[in-house]
């Protein structure tokens, strides 16, 4: 094992030209497998998700791939051989790449099923809330980005949940801050799923209003009042 690491420190340039031996030998490798799954995937539905999600994509999924197995040879090296810190200062930026890629590609897919979703929506005819397709299509990006950092962070032994704690206190003022939107966000988010009434519907409040419903929001509901044809929010 010494003279595994003595090699690696006299010779840095090793892990770094394995790295890219491995990359340039497992490109066809990946593409034939790529093109297996795609071929296999078990449904038509999924061979249909795929094909308008994932496969526009797929070039730079490819890219991402190759560049995380270059990553993980690096980073397996340093952790073998702390001393060789040469290799630390390749892989860093490399890691923060892929990450940042990841990062690209995922809001792209994400970006891109919420619009195939709304737009299929809005061809059968049926009726969408456009505030919760977005805190929806945020809260799913923010659960990924959420995810990239933390496995980056680890991998590379920086403490983010302990950067997150000393934020603490400043957490809390922003919370109390944002209260009283987070409740009007939580009980939008409760009226539609609960779907008392929908819109073009006539309802009556408890001060005695009456009107149609114009639309629902997470914050807000609109509704034009009989006879006046005011328009209320509440």
């Amino acid at each position: 094992m010494l003279n595994f690491e003595k090699i690696l420190i006299n010779w840095p340039i090793i892990p770094v030209g394995l790295a890219i031996v491995l990359v340039i030998v497992a490109l066809p490798q990946i593409l034939r497998l790529l093109v297996s799954f795609r071929e296999n995937i078990a449904t038509s539905e999924t061979q249909k998700i795929y094909q308008r999600i994932i496969n526009p994509d797929q070039a730079l999924l490819q890219s991402i791939i190759l560049l995380l197995l270059a990553d993980i040879i690096l980073l397996v090296t340093h952790r073998l051989v702390p001393k060789l810190q040469s290799i630390n200062i390749i892989e860093f930026p490399v890691g923060l790449s892929v990450s940042l890629v990841i990062g690209w590609l995922g809001y792209r897919l994400v970006e891109r099923f919420f619009k195939i979703y709304l737009t299929e929506i809005t061809q059968n005819g049926q009726k969408l809330n456009s505030d919760l397709l977005i805190v929806a299509k945020g809260l799913t990006f923010f659960l990924f980005l959420f995810i990239i950092i933390t496995i980056f962070s680890q991998a590379h032994e920086i403490n983010i949940f302990g950067l997150i704690a000393s934020l603490g206190i400043s957490g809390v003022a922003i919370a109390f801050a944002a209260q009283k939107t987070l409740e009007q966000l939580l009980g939008g988010i409760v009226l539609y799923l609960d779907r008392p009434f929908m819109v073009s519907d006539y309802i009556g409040l408890p001060d005695g209003t009456f009107g149609k419903v114009e639309s629902i929001g997470l914050r807000s509901t609109k509704i034009r009042i009989s006879g006046k044809g005011t328009l209320m929010v509440v």
